[in-house]
């Protein structure tokens, strides 16, 4: 068996080996940087893909904002169009709606002879030719001048009209008219303007008040006719009182 003995360079053999004076006699501990653990519910850092293409980059803000500016633009465009469509409608819209309107309902394809009856008299035979309720004035001081049924050219058919007209004290007239089918109510005459400034009920229909240079008009509407009321301008104070002694005739057959 070989023994081999090792001799530090530079020193005689058979010197042995001699411990610096400033080497410790133990290795000191080796501190480990190890990071912290993460805290409970914080997110995670963000994992670089491992793959050789670059990481893409993040558009610039302003670009960004831009791309939102120019879509709520695109929006509220795209919305404008859509409101001015349905308010404006297609070409003759209204027209078409009310032919279809007065086709639903009772069409009168025969005319009747125009009849009339002065003062204070029954109203039931012209109420029974109108063919449906007609709306009077009862328990009123106004007297009745004069009555008159008629029909007038409407949509290819004709619209039956029942008039009554009272007598103010000055020689002014209210007119109470009642007419069908209820879209015939625009035969009355245009020149008026709606005033929602209070609310108005006929005979338990509900009703709008129009305003023109000379009087104001009340219309209300039914299931089978509509009603109008005339008033001059100078009896409006009157037309709140008027409205309330108003009801709707029925027609009664012997």
């Amino acid at each position: 068996m070989q023994t081999r003995k090792h001799f530090a360079q530079g020193t005689p053999e058979g010197t042995p080996r001699k411990r610096p004076d400033n080497m410790p006699l133990e290795a000191p501990p080796k501190k480990m940087n190890v990071a912290p653990p993460p805290a409970a519910g914080a997110a995670l850092p963000r994992q670089k893909p491992v793959t050789d293409e670059p990481e893409p980059v993040a558009p610039a803000r302003w670009k960004t904002v831009l791309k939102r500016v120019l879509a709520a633009l695109g929006l509220v465009l795209s919305l404008s169009m859509v409101y001015v469509f349905l308010l404006m409608g297609e070409p003759d819209e209204d027209d078409q709606l009310t032919k279809q309107s007065a086709t639903q309902e009772e069409t009168i394809r025969v005319p009747i002879a125009a009849s009339q009856v002065d003062g204070n008299a029954d109203l039931n035979p012209l109420a029974v030719n109108f063919g449906k309720p007609v709306l009077a004035l009862y328990g009123g001081t106004l007297p009745l001048q004069k009555a008159t049924l008629f029909d007038s050219a409407f949509h290819g058919g004709y619209a039956r009209r029942l008039t009554l007209q009272y007598a103010f004290s000055d020689g002014a007239l209210l007119t109470v008219e009642s007419v069908r089918p209820t879209t015939a109510v625009s035969l009355l005459g245009g020149g008026y303007r709606i005033n929602l400034a209070s609310l108005f009920t006929v005979a338990g229909m509900d009703a709008v008040r129009m305003d023109s240079d000379t009087g104001l008009c009340v219309v209300a509407r039914g299931m089978e006719a509509a009603y109008a009321v005339l008033c001059p301008e100078s009896h409006a104070a009157e037309l709140l009182l008027l409205l309330k002694q108003m009801s709707l005739m029925q027609p009664s057959t012997p």
